[in-house]
């Protein structure tokens, strides 16, 4: 892919969709509605069969769009895609987006299909995304070219493999505050691959970091190059599907995919320079976490209103190589000065509680201050008693964090669900992310840790 077609893949000034439907149970009534104010081009109803779809004009066919096309998207079934793509190339579009199933995944005549379609593809000057996919997303140009909704706009780009797992992440993601910039679903990577994006996001200026979801490549060797080069310029993580020798059949089955030795893979992934995710909770919380600023050393100093999630913290940090900072004798000092007799002002610092927004305001300007200090993990398990609220604890996080004037990666873990809920997004919207448990809040840290070269390879990850 190069950059025109990246440009029209994610900034397309044309775009048509093919499926275009006025009935909400199909695809194409969903991608359109998500597509249709898209405000940096015209966006084309394509149905030989409703003159009008969603107030919009329709169209019989490509032919009849009344200027070049950038981007085709496809939800018609199978037996029709290959002979769009030819008419997609013929209005000058560079890209189609293919979310129609039923090629390679399912073997057979599909896998036949999909060969054709491809071979069309490259006469007529048209790269696929697809076949099999969810379709595409730039958040920051109000691109939606899916049927599932949008994020709020974010600094991640991903792309995966898996529509549903990705339609997941992003759901879970925008329910804690994240969001994202550039989004792909490769589906069968009949054409388009992981290597293709790779130098264009790593140069995005609208992208701080990049996640994948893996479950096959098709060539490794040009697949670990592109990602090598990726993670010279932007943070990466990486999630594998099919490790064990049953995942791997059963991405055979999802995606046509080849799925490799889990080991090998893994080893060359963290020689490349990326992260390996064991799981789905730790990707998303070290994406995350590495939109933060790098640490300059591995010590985490641990803020918060309950004992027993700063013991559990402290744990998790403890055993992926990170250390537990100690507060200066002025940092002890000045926190003694407000804080209740209960307290400890040891590490963890525990205000008990009774801490209210003000509490943690001054607390965390105090301990980003001290300079033995390189991270800081701001807790609140919000009580529901003497008017304390959520939003308050993350004001004060969010004012400490501006007050103290540093350049130091601060997280965050608020840990009562949905009375926590406010409070996650809130923070969040102003740069500091929310995890829900100290295990991914470990994750997030110790990923800027090793991104910033302080520690090793977590020896407690599971392999196969």
């Amino acid at each position: 892919m190069d950059r025109e077609d990246y440009r029209a893949l994610f900034n397309p000034r044309a775009v048509a969709v093919v499926g275009a439907s006025n009935n909400p149970l199909k695809l194409g009534y969903s991608v359109y509605e998500n597509l249709k104010d898209y405000p940096k081009g015209n966006v084309y109803p394509i149905n030989p069969r409703e003159r009008v779809v969603q107030g919009s004009l329709a169209y019989p066919s490509l032919h009849e769009v009344p200027e070049p096309l950038d981007l085709v998207v496809i939800t018609v079934p199978r037996e029709h895609v290959e002979e769009l793509v030819r008419q997609a190339g013929e209005k000058g579009a560079r890209v189609a987006v293919v979310i129609t199933a039923g090629f390679s995944e399912v073997g057979g005549e599909g896998r036949e299909l999909e060969r054709k379609l491809i071979a069309t593809a490259r006469k007529a000057g048209v790269r696929v995304l697809g076949p099999n996919c969810v379709g595409v997303m730039n958040l920051k140009a109000g691109l939606n070219a899916t049927f599932i909704k949008a994020p709020r706009p974010g600094g991640m780009a991903f792309l995966s493999q898996s529509g549903a797992l990705a339609a997941g992440l992003v759901y879970r993601m925008d329910s804690q505050g994240g969001g994202l910039s550039k989004f792909a679903s490769l589906g069968n990577m009949a054409d388009l691959v992981f290597e293709d994006f790779l130098p264009h996001l790593s140069r995005d200026p609208d992208v701080k970091t990049i996640g994948l979801y893996v479950e096959g490549v098709r060539s490794g060797r040009a697949y670990m190059e592109a990602l090598r080069e990726a993670t010279r310029h932007k943070p990466t993580v990486v999630l594998k599907g099919g490790k064990t020798p049953q995942g791997a059949r059963a991405a055979g089955s999802h995606t046509g995919s080849l799925a490799g030795e889990y080991r090998v893979f893994r080893a060359a992934t963290l020689q490349s320079g990326a992260l390996v995710a064991e799981g789905l909770e730790e990707f998303l919380a070290m994406a995350q976490g590495l939109e933060q600023p790098l640490p300059r050393g591995r010590r985490v100093a641990v803020l918060t209103n309950a004992g027993g999630p700063g013991v559990l913290m402290v744990d998790e940090l403890v055993r992926r190589g990170l250390e537990i900072a100690h507060l200066s004798p002025e940092t002890v000092d000045a926190l003694r000065s407000f804080l209740p007799p209960a307290a400890s002002t040891a590490n963890p610092v525990d205000m008990v509680a009774s801490a209210r927004g003000n509490d943690y305001w001054r607390a965390t300007r105090l301990i980003l201050q001290d300079p033995g200090v390189d991270m800081l993990i701001a807790i609140s398990v919000v009580p529901t008693f003497a008017g304390i609220r959520g939003v308050d604890h993350a004001d004060g996080i969010r004012r400490g964090v501006r007050d103290a004037r540093v350049e130091k990666p601060v997280l965050a873990l608020f840990m009562a669900g949905r009375v926590a809920e406010e409070a996650r997004l809130a923070l969040a919207s102003n740069g500091v992310p929310v995890f829900e448990t100290p295990g991914e809040a470990a994750a997030a840290a110790w990923a800027l840790a090793w991104r910033a070269g302080l520690v090793g390879a977590w020896p407690g990850a599971p392999v196969p």
